[in-house]
Order: structure tokens, then C-alpha cells, then sequence
């Protein structure tokens, strides 16, 4: 179920991270990076204004960010209608709302000051006291950052952490508030959550909740990848199911079409905490150390024309 974040959108767009039972409960299902495609080959992706792109990573040292397969690339998905590439020095809040108030089910808080823009790239950090930062992406302007269908895809890594901070890259029911389940319903998409893993950032789920508020399922898989190197996923919704990929290559699909969100759903950001996993912390990876998720940017393109 979802965690209530502090935040809603002025549009009723909430946004919130996704909190499952223990993933050894789950029936997930576990594939390498590309099983269930052939490998893609490098795809090398202009970004909508080229530049060679440097950024400081999760340890502080500055790496060059080498060109990335996507989604977008190998299916043609055509330009972005919304992207952010990230190069100032803060987020414009025209189209960026960022999570001021309580974290996740009241504990930590969620702070202004977590949430920072530095050499093409957005961070969120997470310190040992629960202070932590989360954002929603709204494209155009509140009442416009909600989308019924469509494809989105970013560049994120990660650094080894606490075990108790979760990265999440998510969809969330315009008008679902921000509780502990989406009001009424309406389903979530959190297509890039690394809710249970141990601190070593080498593996990911993707979670499809649905059905009624307070009695939701949920399908699932998880996909073994270093999160410390930068990868790009996506997300495609359209009326015929939900796709998930990495790089380029599918690892998560489903044509069910009760599992289907069935209205319009707002694109967020978070690093939540969850101290009760602190303990899961692998051997040799630091709890106190901060920890960071970086986005080297985020897309938005429109979905595939129906055919007749």
C-alpha cells in the first residue's frame, strides 16, 4: 500500500511511495537486466539540446555521463513533450513541487533544502535523522501535471546507503490525496522502487497496485542492475497495458486490463525513509553515511496513436 508523503498537488495530484510487505512474501518474479528481450545495443540519444554531460556522483567524485540506451530510442517514441535536463542551479517550480512537511507515515520529515541541482543532475538526499526530499513533476502547471496515459523515462543512480532509504520513481491518481492508499482507489505505478533491498543498490522492483482503496493487488517483478552507474527506465501506458524497461529492454509488461489505472495519474520523485529496515543494512555499507538518488533527467512523451 502507499505511504502518505505530505504532499498534494494543487491539480489533486498526490504523491506517494509505495510500502509492501517483505519481498521474500511477495511472488515476484526475478530476471536479469534484458530476459526478456535480446540485449538492445547501445543506442546513442541526443538529448532535445546536445551537450556532454558531467555530474557529481553518490561518492562526491565527478564522472562523465556516457551516451545511454532507452526506451525512447528503440521504439521511437519521437520527441518528448515535457523534459527536464536539469542544467541550473534549482528546480523551476513552475513545473516542480517539492515535499515540504512530514515523510512517510509521519516519520522524518520531508525538507525543502534535501531536494538540490548541481551539474546536470537532480538530487534528493537522505540524512540518518529521517530528513529527506521528495518532488512532483508537473509539467505545464498543476492543473496540467496529470496524464492518462502515456510514456515517461529518466536517468537515475544511486549510492549504497541505509538500507532504510527507498528510491522511487512513481505514479500517483490525481484526487488519491496523500494517504496511506490512494482515495477511492485508482491504482499506482511505481516503476522504479528499491524498497527491500539491502543497502547495495544491485537490484529493483517495479509494483502495479490496483483495485479497491483499502483491499488492493498488485503485480510485480524485480531486475538485477548496479543502481550506483546511471540507467534509464520507463514506463508505457496505454490502453492495451503497462510496460516497464531499463536501458532499453522490457522487464516488467501486463495486458490486464483490471490491473489498468482508471484515471489520470501525476509523476513523482522520492527518497523515502523507512527506519524499521535499517537493520537489513548489508555488512561493510554505512547507516549514518547520507543518502543520495540523482536523476540526470526525466521525459514525458505522449502514447502511441490507437489504430483503427
Amino acid at each position: 500500500m502507499a505511504v502518505c508523503t505530505g504532499a498534494v498537488l494543487a491539480a489533486g495530484v498526490a504523491a506517494a511511495a509505495a510500502l509492501h510487505g517483505d519481498p521474500a512474501d511477495a511472488r515476484q518474479a526475478v530476471v536479469p537486466a534484458g530476459a526478456l528481450e535480446r540485449s538492445a545495443p547501445a543506442i546513442a540519444v541526443g538529448k532535445p539540446a546536445a551537450r556532454e554531460d558531467t555530474a557529481a556522483s553518490a561518492a562526491g567524485t565527478s564522472a562523465k555521463k556516457p551516451a545511454q540506451a532507452t526506451a525512447a530510442a528503440r521504439y521511437k517514441w519521437g520527441q518528448p513533450q515535457n523534459y527536464d535536463e536539469f542544467r541550473g542551479t534549482r528546480l523551476d517550480r513552475r513545473n516542480w513541487e517539492i515535499y515540504v512537511g512530514k515523510g512517510n507515515g509521519g516519520l522524518g520529515r520531508r525538507v525543502a533544502s534535501a531536494v538540490t541541482v548541481r551539474n546536470g543532475a537532480l538530487t534528493l538526499t537522505g540524512k540518518r535523522n529521517g530528513d529527506t526530499g521528495g518532488v512532483a513533476w508537473t509539467p505545464g502547471g498543476q492543473a496540467k501535471g496529470a496524464r492518462k496515459t502515456g510514456r515517461w523515462e529518466a536517468r537515475v543512480r544511486m549510492n549504497r546507503a541505509c538500507a532504510c532509504y527507498n528510491a522511487n520513481l512513481l505514479l500517483w491518481p490525481a484526487g488519491g490525496g496523500g494517504g496511506t492508499d490512494p482515495q477511492g482507489g485508482g491504482g499506482e505505478i511505481d516503476w522504479m522502487e528499491t524498497y527491500g533491498d539491502n543497502g547495495l543498490r544491485n537490484g529493483t522492483n517495479f509494483f502495479l497496485h490496483y483495485g479497491p482503496e483499502k483491499n488492493a493487488k498488485r503485480l510485480n517483478a524485480h531486475v538485477k542492475v548496479d543502481l550506483r552507474a546511471w540507467h534509464a527506465f520507463a514506463v508505457d501506458w496505454n490502453a492495451k497495458g503497462i510496460t516497464g524497461y531499463l536501458d532499453g529492454r522490457k522487464w516488467f509488461h501486463t495486458s490486464n486490463k483490471a490491473a489498468l489505472p482508471p484515471g489520470p495519474m501525476g509523476q513523482a520523485i522520492q527518497l523515502d525513509w523507512f527506519p524499521n529496515l535499517t537493520g537489513k543494512t548489508a555488512k561493510g555499507v554505512s547507516r549514518t553515511a547520507p543518502a543520495t538518488l540523482q536523476v540526470d533527467w526525466i521525459r514525458y512523451y505522449k502514447p502511441a496513436k490507437a489504430r483503427s
